[in-house]
C-alpha cells in the first residue's frame, strides 16, 4: 500500500488509512462508551481529510443534525474537486458517568482539539480558513443497540 501523504495546498490527502473501530468499543461499559467517543471524533478527522463519511454514519444515527452540518458542506466541496487541509481532531480528555438517561441514551465529555482547517477549491484558491482553538468540552450522546454504539449526536459544550 502506498504511503499516507496529507493534504497541502498543492492537492488533497492520499492513501489515508480509514480508521479502524477498536475492540474495546463494542464492549457495553463506560470504558467501551469512551473508546467510541474517540473513535467517533477520529471517523470526523477522516471526514475533513476524504470528504468520506461512510465510516463516521456507520455508527451514528441517521438523524444526527449536527453530522449533517459537517458531512455536508465537506462532502460537497470534495464532490466539486476541492479539499480540506488540516482539520484532524485530537482527543486530549476524555470522560463519562456512565447513567442511563431517561431516554435511553448515555453521554460521554471529551476535551477536543481540532487543527486549522483550510479549504481549497479546485482551482487550488483558499476558499475558507478556521483557526486552531484551544481543547473544548464537546459531548457523544450515543445509544447501544443492537450490541454496538451508535452515536445520536456530538457536539461542542461551549462557543469558541
Amino acid at each position: 500500500m502506498a504511503a499516507y501523504q496529507p493534504a497541502t495546498a498543492e492537492g488533497p490527502a492520499q492513501n489515508v488509512p480509514v480508521p479502524m473501530l477498536p475492540e474495546k468499543a463494542k464492549e457495553f461499559s463506560k470504558e467501551g462508551l469512551i473508546a467510541f467517543a474517540e473513535y467517533w471524533y477520529e471517523t470526523l478527522g477522516y471526514v475533513y481529510e476524504t470528504g468520506d463519511s461512510a465510516p463516521m454514519m456507520a455508527v451514528t444515527e441517521a438523524g444526527c443534525k449536527t453530522c449533517a452540518f459537517i458531512n455536508e458542506p465537506v462532502g460537497e466541496l470534495y464532490k466539486t474537486g476541492g479539499w480540506v487541509v488540516g482539520g484532524k481532531m485530537t482527543v486530549h480528555e476524555a470522560t463519562s458517568t456512565f447513567q442511563e438517561l431517561p431516554d435511553g441514551t448515555y453521554q460521554a465529555v471529551l476535551m477536543i482539539q481540532q487543527t486549522k482547517v483550510s479549504a481549497y477549491s479546485v482551482d487550488k484558491s483558499l476558499t475558507t480558513e478556521h483557526p486552531q482553538h484551544k481543547a473544548r468540552a464537546n459531548i457523544v450522546v450515543a445509544r447501544y443497540l443492537d450490541d454496538q454504539w451508535r452515536a445520536q449526536t456530538a457536539e461542542a459544550l461551549t462557543e469558541d
